[in-house]
C-alpha cells in the first residue's frame, strides 16, 4: 500500500486496486495498529508524490491539477490561508450615532463621501 500511495494515488485508489470496499479499508485502519500505521507512511508518500509532479508540471492544466491534488491530499499545508486578525478596543454596540458618523467621514474623506440619509430606530432597537 505504500508503494501504491507513493506513486500519488488516493487511499481510495489502493482500496480499489485491491478489489474491496473503501469502508473495508477504513475499518481495517481501526481493527489493525500494523496497517494504520502503514497508512500513516503512505500518505506522506502520496504527497510527495504529487510535489515531485507539481516541480516537474509545466505551467497549464497540469501545473492546476497537481495542485488540485495536493490541496485534497495534503489541505493542512496546501490549503489557501487568508488569515486577518482585527483587534481593536471599542465596541461598536457603544458607540453613539455622532460617533459613528465621525468616524465614517474620516474615512470617506479623499474617497468620496458618506450617504446622507436620516436614521429611523427599528421598533426592536434599544434606545441610548
Amino acid at each position: 500500500m505504500i508503494d501504491f500511495m507513493a506513486q500519488g494515488y488516493s487511499l481510495t485508489a489502493f482500496a480499489g486496486s485491491i478489489r474491496v470496499a473503501r469502508d473495508t479499508v477504513y475499518r481495517w485502519i481501526r481493527e489493525h495498529t500494523d496497517f494504520s500505521d502503514a497508512v500513516s507512511r503512505a500518505r506522506p508518500a502520496r504527497v510527495t508524490a504529487l510535489e515531485r509532479k507539481l516541480l516537474l508540471a509545466r505551467k497549464g492544466a497540469e501545473t492546476s491539477a497537481a495542485v488540485f491534488a495536493l490541496k485534497n491530499a495534503d489541505p493542512e499545508e496546501w490549503r489557501d490561508v487568508r488569515s486577518v486578525d482585527h483587534q481593536h478596543n471599542v465596541k461598536v454596540e457603544t458607540l453613539t450615532d455622532a460617533q459613528l458618523y465621525a468616524i465614517a467621514s474620516q474615512k470617506a474623506g479623499a474617497h468620496g463621501t458618506v450617504i446622507d440619509g436620516e436614521y429611523t430606530r427599528t421598533a426592536d432597537e434599544p434606545t441610548q
